[in-house]
């Protein structure tokens, strides 16, 4: 069955490569971002979030309207911020907070609302989730707290798939501006293909690490649609 599917944060990354990989699988994908990255096949719709949120709503209601009938999202949005908590300045916090949480949250919220079926749910979030970082303490709080959302939506039945991702460090734009070696860091490509892999299959909901060195997939949890753990074994 093909799918309506918004990726948001899908136009560098890791969220393009799942974006490109859905458009050559016949999929209806919608990408979002700051930058228009000519994807062919894919529908682009610019989406800043803002550190208002009253504007994020506003934002977010507009997108909507522009791509309907989604099935399923995928979250893939969020950008370096370092420094620690003092010398953030409160935009840098509300943005931030608004990236990682408000605005995966409030999605979650409309197209569940506009859905007659149940909405599967990609949320790819970090290794912050769980292991913080002295200089992101934002960063890893939303990461955990995007993980924590996907884990409590499992329980809502009206909701269908839920896979969390959390990925190591990948050699993205993510990085641009930074002093950070990316020579060990895993390749955008390598992460969606096995993104992919993870969300296929008859599952509830599936939590998994996508870790380096060496490269390799741990899946944490997995549940059937009873919320029974599914016996799995780590895949490389």
């Amino acid at each position: 069955m093909k799918k309506r599917i918004l990726i948001v944060g899908g136009t560098s990354g890791v969220g393009l490569e799942l974006a490109r990989h859905y458009v050559n699988d016949g999929h209806t994908v919608c990408i979002t971002g700051r930058h228009q990255p000519n994807l062919q096949g894919a529908q682009f719709e610019h989406f800043d979030i803002s550190a208002d949120s009253n504007q994020l709503t506003r934002d977010i209601d507009k997108l909507l309207t522009q791509f309907e009938g989604i099935n399923t999202l995928i979250y893939s949005a969020g950008f370096r911020q370092r420094g620690h908590i003092d010398e953030l300045v409160d935009t840098d916090i509300l943005q931030m907070m608004n990236t990682g949480l408000t605005a995966p949250t409030l999605l979650v919220q409309r197209l569940k609302n506009k859905l007659e079926t149940p909405l599967k749910v990609m949320l790819i979030t970090s290794k912050s989730q769980y292991d913080a970082c002295e200089y992101e303490p934002v960063y890893s709080a939303v990461k955990a707290g995007l993980g924590m959302f996907g884990a409590s939506l499992v329980k809502d039945m009206a909701i269908g798939k839920v896979l969390v991702a959390a990925p190591a460090g990948i050699n993205t734009p993510f990085w641009d501006g930074s002093d950070k070696d990316r020579s060990g860091m895993l390749e955008a490509k390598w992460v969606s293909d096995k993104i992919v892999e993870l969300s296929s299959g008859v599952f509830k909901y599936k939590y998994a690490k996508i870790l380096r060195n060496p490269e390799r997939v741990e899946v944490q949890e997995m549940l059937d649609n009873e919320l029974k753990p599914i016996v799995s074994t780590h895949s490389s």
